[in-house]
């Protein structure tokens, strides 16, 4: 399947059937923990940095703490690294995991039991994951979410940034500069990028602090994150 750009991935419409928003009677009520407005409401946690800071090693983490059963994990289809049917980590950690194109489609996976609902590289998905999070823990769920949160331009994803301005529980992570040692909060390309394509692990990229960070040639107007 070929990949899609980051520009491709942040000018998705916010329009369109969306699961989360089905009225009494469609559903959608019985696969929630609660419909009663005064129910507690469930929280968001959101673990951003550079790549190699460990964010999905500390989603792994957090996740031990319950049950595989009370549990979903979601990552965006784009991302095949390492494992298709797994998030998995820089360091060989993995969970078994749903892939999805949209966050929309979260709701369809929902099922009784479910408290825990985990997304793994946010960046990669649209906007859509604003709205659907803020449902979701409006709804009793606990959300943890993991996305780097500049690109390797050093743009903030929109995406990531609209998450963490949300978080009941926002997490910063550095990693270590591949070249000096210090602490790195950038993310360096190391390949060319082809076709728009920005999906990569420790062949396309490492960490870097700013001062020994520097950012690739600009793309194309059409493939510019």
């Amino acid at each position: 399947m070929p990949a899609a750009s980051d520009s491709e991935l942040h000018k998705r419409s916010l329009s369109g059937d969306n699961p989360f928003m089905r009225g009494p009677g469609d559903g959608f009520e019985e696969q929630a923990i609660s419909t009663d407005p005064a129910a507690k409401r469930g929280t968001v946690t959101v673990i951003c940095g550079c790549m190699f800071s460990g964010k999905t090693s500390e989603l792994l983490r957090r996740l031990t703490h319950f049950s595989p059963s009370s549990t979903l994990v979601f990552k965006h289809v784009i991302d095949q690294r390492y494992q298709a049917d797994a998030v998995v980590s820089h360091d060989g950690g993995a969970r078994s995991a749903i892939q999805i194109s949209s966050a929309n489609t979260i709701g369809d996976h929902l099922r009784p039991g479910i408290t825990v609902v985990a997304v793994d590289e946010a960046h990669f998905f649209d906007l859509d994951l604003v709205n659907v999070t803020r449902l979701l823990a409006d709804r009793g769920y606990r959300v943890i979410i993991t996305t780097l949160d500049r690109s390797s331009w050093g743009r903030v994803f929109p995406v990531a940034e609209q998450l963490y301005a949300m978080a009941d529980e926002p997490v910063v992570l550095h990693a270590v500069c591949a070249r000096c040692g210090a602490v790195a909060d950038h993310t360096q390309r190391l390949t060319p990028i082809v076709d728009g394509n920005m999906v990569g692990g420790p062949e396309s990229y490492e960490a870097r602090c700013e001062k020994c960070w520097s950012p690739p040639p600009e793309p194309s107007p059409d493939n510019r994150s």
